[in-house]
């Protein structure tokens, strides 16, 4: 009878414990995607790369226009030009067309590539200021805003993040 008290006391105790720490547990959340979007090192990695992208998208679409010019003009002359002409003509486009998607398909892959780098690059730098910031506010669990389905306002530390990462990345 005596273990079984002592048991009995020991259980209710860890029990009790657990409670008291679980209940201490402070869990937040952040939005990755608006730090990027609202912190000066974010908007200007997203200017650039937008810039980039708009640089890419011109330079292809006069090539494209260029070469749709040419399919008309080959078009044109189809009754003008002799069989073998038309056809050697019409293989050449061809191959320019086939040229021209191929390098606009590479272009807007490593475009994808170096946009993928430069974020991973801005989110390796802001880490370490959230972890400091989680150590320094005794913060157990920092969520991704995306996973969430439903949280109080209160625990959104988007805005701090962003203040500190404005303020330690130049």
């Amino acid at each position: 009878m005596y273990k079984f008290l002592k048991l009995f006391f020991f259980c209710l105790f860890v029990f009790y414990q657990s409670n008291v720490y679980s209940s201490e547990q402070k869990i937040v959340y952040l939005n990755l995607d608006e730090i990027i979007q609202k912190s000066i090192p974010g908007k200007l990695i997203l200017q650039e790369l937008q810039d980039q992208n708009k640089k890419n998208l011109e330079k292809f679409k006069s090539k494209r226009s260029n070469l749709l010019n040419q399919e008309k003009d080959i078009i044109k002359k189809k009754n003008i030009l002799s069989k073998e002409e038309f056809e050697a003509k019409a293989s050449d486009l061809n191959k320019k067309m086939k040229t021209f998607n191929k390098e606009r398909e590479q272009t807007f892959l490593k475009f994808e590539e170096e946009k993928k780098k430069k974020l991973n690059n801005f989110l390796s730098k802001i880490t370490p200021l959230i972890e400091t910031f989680v150590k320094e506010n005794s913060i157990n669990i920092v969520l991704n805003e995306k996973n969430l389905f439903i949280a109080s306002k209160n625990f959104d530390i988007t805005n701090q993040i962003v203040e500190i990462v404005n303020k330690n990345i130049k």
